[in-house]
């Protein structure tokens, strides 16, 4: 870990090494009664961000954040420095809007290309039950990465303009599309009748 990194995580992070589910994380787990604590503070506002890792096969917070400014100031500092290039994880974090079970959240999960396959799968068996655990209702959106450039408040932004664009057509459709498109209109022809003399 480099020095930088070391400074970011003890000035701006603080740590909170709470195991989250009890067991394996394979199995779909209880969460421990101090973790439902931090769960319940931050869906009430408490904390702008919790970093969520797996530790020897357990679910942990890592990390936490509590808010400075909006969520849109706050996201791009808070969230990027705590991706590593070969170790995933899951951000839980907090945007200012509310629905009517409170505060809403982006569930990233950020799984880098270069991490191992091990790690990987850990993190895909345990994505379903962090977020049950948390509170489906509270996950506004989800955002996958691999790369920084995907889960920056940039990327998430392009991600929420992709979700409310239609979807793409298929071949069948685009050709259709066409046809309508290149489709000259024929001009109606009133028909006239014309009397004929015998």
């Amino acid at each position: 870990m480099s020095k930088t990194h070391r400074s970011l995580d003890s000035e701006l992070v603080s740590q909170v090494p709470q195991n989250i589910f009890s067991g394996n994380c394979h199995s779909s787990g209880i969460a421990s009664g101090s973790v439902k604590d931090i769960f319940v503070g931050a869906r009430n506002g408490q904390y702008r961000l919790l970093k969520i890792v797996i530790d020897n096969e357990q679910l942990v917070v890592g990390s936490s954040r509590r808010p400075v400014g909006s969520w849109e100031k706050d996201y791009d500092s808070f969230v990027l420095p705590l991706l590593e290039d070969k170790q995933p994880c899951y951000i839980l974090y907090r945007l200012d809007s509310q629905n009517a079970q409170g505060y809403e959240w982006i569930f990233i999960a950020w799984s880098p290309d270069h991490s191992p396959v091990r790690q990987k799968m850990l993190y895909a068996a345990t994505r379903a039950t962090l977020k049950k655990e948390f509170g489906g209702g509270h996950i506004k959106d989800e955002v996958f990465g691999t790369v920084q450039d995907d889960v920056s408040l940039n990327g998430y932004k392009k991600y929420l303009i992709s979700q409310s664009s239609p979807a793409p057509l298929t071949a069948a459709e685009e050709e259709l599309r066409q046809i309508k498109i290149n489709e000259v209109p024929v001009p109606k022809i009133n028909s006239i009748m014309y009397s004929w003399q015998v």
